[in-house]
């Protein structure tokens, strides 16, 4: 049997760690301005609500892995080994990520939720999604499949996560922040008085300059968004870096049957690809943030600055995409490489 066979045979578990570890990441991303007070009222209702986005994609990868359990009644024995295996550590962190994430999801739209609660909630589910990624990035280190059993393997994954995790987290900042209304509402007044022996008064909106906080707070701010991009961008290149030294250490490795560089043929066309795509990718996302770029916003840029989140959200949505279809190709040639001891594949 090819590599492209063995590969395409396991379709289901490359979504899954395409997927599921880079949307978990972004979840947490997304959900640190409402944990850390940064993003408070409406904002925070707004990050609340859509990070059902990051969700999404990570139900969509774990519900692609399930498939891969063939009969559903499998699933029970799982547990088993929750603390000895990664596996088992991985899906039971996975179950407690999805059931409080949910539950914290409709808690958002309660229509006076506690905030200490909220905090609370998001804090478990932290500890939960570290956990579920690290396990990820470990379940594959297997000592009886030659080319899953070295070092490099789990730091990979780790990166992918790394790298896919922030540009998604910037497009759920993106659609959330343009929820958010840049005109003032029609709320009561402040009226202020001019000096004795004037007659003159001014006044002032008093939704002006909260609306204009709270949009600060959805979308990150330009330091906040050059972090989280730097982290990709480091991740991105640390991990082309990774996958070449894999590459190499695969001309090495071979069985009784076959080689790991006959399974995975093409490894370096792959590996262009991959870093061609990953460097589109960053190239929108940067260009996007330069768009975006902005000091917080003031009753006279608030329109402007609304304008230039929904002009950047096509680019940060292209680069996510962009930034999945590298990681899919190479969780791709990952699977084509399950080179096991002795006289199989």
């Amino acid at each position: 049997m090819d590599g492209f066979s063995l590969a395409f045979g396991e379709i289901t578990l490359v979504l899954f760690t395409t997927l599921a570890p880079s949307g978990a990441v972004a979840y947490l991303i997304m959900g640190l301005p409402v944990l850390v007070g940064r993003a408070q009222d409406e904002a925070a209702r707004r990050l609340n609500q859509w990070s059902c986005l990051p969700l999404v994609v990570t139900m969509v990868g774990l519900i692609a892995s399930a498939t891969h359990l063939g009969n559903p009644s499998n699933a029970l024995y799982v547990f088993t080994g929750v603390g000895r295996s990664p596996l088992s550590t991985e899906v039971f962190a996975a179950v407690i990520f999805l059931a409080l994430a949910g539950v914290f999801w409709l808690y958002s739209f309660a229509e006076r939720p506690r905030v200490g609660l909220q905090r609370g909630l998001l804090a478990a589910i932290d500890v939960a999604i570290v956990a579920f990624v690290v396990a990820v990035a470990f379940a594959y280190n297997v000592d009886t499949i030659l080319t899953w059993s070295l070092p490099l393997v789990p730091v990979s994954l780790l990166l992918n996560a790394l790298f896919g995790g922030p540009l998604l987290a910037l497009v759920g900042f993106a659609v959330a922040s343009r929820g958010l209304s840049t005109t003032p509402a029609a709320e009561p007044s402040i009226v202020h008085a001019e000096p004795e022996g004037t007659s003159k008064v001014h006044v002032e909106p008093e939704g002006a300059s909260k609306v204009g906080s709270a949009a600060a707070h959805v979308f990150p701010s330009r330091c906040g968004a050059r972090v989280l991009l730097a982290l990709a961008t480091a991740a991105c290149a640390a991990n082309v870096a990774v996958y070449a030294v894999l590459g190499f250490q695969l001309q090495c490795i071979e069985n009784e049957l076959v080689s790991a560089a006959d399974l995975v043929v093409g490894y370096p066309v792959y590996l262009a690809a991959f870093a061609l795509l990953a460097v589109c990718a960053l190239v929108l996302a940067w260009r996007a943030e330069a768009q975006g770029a902005r000091r917080r916003p003031t009753e006279c840029q608030a329109a402007e600055a609304q304008g230039a989140r929904r002009r950047s959200l096509p680019h940060l949505a292209a680069a996510s995409t962009l930034a999945f279809t590298a990681l899919f190709l190479m969780r791709f040639t990952f699977y084509m490489s399950h080179l096991t001891i002795g006289l199989g594949v």
